[in-house]
């Protein structure tokens, strides 16, 4: 069971998709999980891995962050990993309300940014009570660094210096694709495989664009979950990754943050290339994966 739920953030309206989970008893407080995707996705991309969960027994929501997909904010598509994270928080505060889930078993789970989101928000927030962080980013400067040269990056941030000095000078700010060639003005220069990913994404989400504001790169470029991870302990950390070709997501990376946490932890590698956790095999075996951590850190389905 599915149902589009509206909570508020900052005073936004963001969506989301609830999922009620299988074999719920009726009137018991059971386990709930929050969910995020990727950079600049939206809460349909989800379905897969919502659905997963809500059949393991977890209330699950799955969010649209402000400005992307059927959320409210402007402008469209300004993604500031600072205000992303405080909607997760505003979704957890949205789950304790809730008479069907119990407010002291709330996990998160997000995947690639939405990875660095939960490792972030978990850190800073000790409502949330278990944290799986799928493929994740680890710095936002590393990040968007290793997807170009030397001097694609200095024409990144040279693009970000230009568009601050137009919005201090009274101007809008400059628009980019989320996804482009490599060697083009974009957020994620990408290979074919990551193109055909992307390319997919407005006929199967209508409300997917792809477009984010330069501004949004700024304020990527100053955010660094890897600083703040260690922080989650004593409560459990999951992080589940990829272990063959990753351009977007580097082994060493993920690995890195991992070393960062602090116990428990657990790091688990699956045998698939950068896309493969959102398909099929990997996306059941990733899903499996969570599920029973979630399972083992939030306790049964009901209380």
């Amino acid at each position: 069971m599915v149902q589009t739920v509206m909570f508020k953030s900052a005073g936004v309206q963001c969506a989301a998709d609830l999922y009620k989970p299988v074999g719920a008893r009726r009137g018991r407080r059971g386990p709930a999980v929050v969910m995020g995707h990727g950079f600049s996705l939206v809460k349909g991309c989800l379905a897969g891995q919502a659905q997963a969960l809500a059949e393991a027994g977890f209330t699950v929501l799955a969010i649209d962050y402000r400005t992307f997909g059927d959320s409210g904010g402007s402008p469209r598509g300004q993604l500031f990993p600072l205000n992303e994270a405080e909607d997760f928080r505003a979704a957890i505060s949205f789950m304790q309300a809730r008479a069907d889930v119990d407010p002291n078993r709330i996990g998160i789970w997000g995947a690639s940014f939405a990875g660095a989101l939960v490792s972030y928000v978990a850190a800073v927030d000790r409502r949330v009570k278990a944290a799986c962080a799928v493929v994740p980013v680890t710095d936002g400067y590393t990040w968007l660094k290793l997807l170009r040269s030397e001097h694609e990056f200095d024409a990144l941030r040279t693009a970000v210096e230009a568009d601050r000095a137009t919005r201090f000078a009274g101007g809008k700010g400059g628009r980019i694709p989320v996804y482009g060639p490599v060697g083009t003005l974009c957020a994620l220069p990408c290979d074919e495989e990551i193109a055909q990913f992307f390319a997919v994404m407005p006929e199967a989400f209508p409300t997917w664009r792809n477009t984010i504001t330069l501004e949004s790169i700024e304020k990527i470029l100053e955010f660094s979950p890897l600083s703040f991870v260690h922080r989650i302990s004593p409560r459990p950390y999951l992080i589940i990754s990829t272990g063959g070709r990753d351009i977007v997501h580097p082994a060493w990376t993920v690995a890195e943050l991992h070393a960062r946490a602090m116990e428990p932890k657990r790091l688990a590698f699956l045998p698939f290339d950068q896309t493969g956790l959102y398909v099929e095999p990997g996306l059941s075996q990733s899903n499996a994966v969570a599920a029973e951590f979630f399972s083992e850190h939030l306790g049964p389905v009901a209380s």
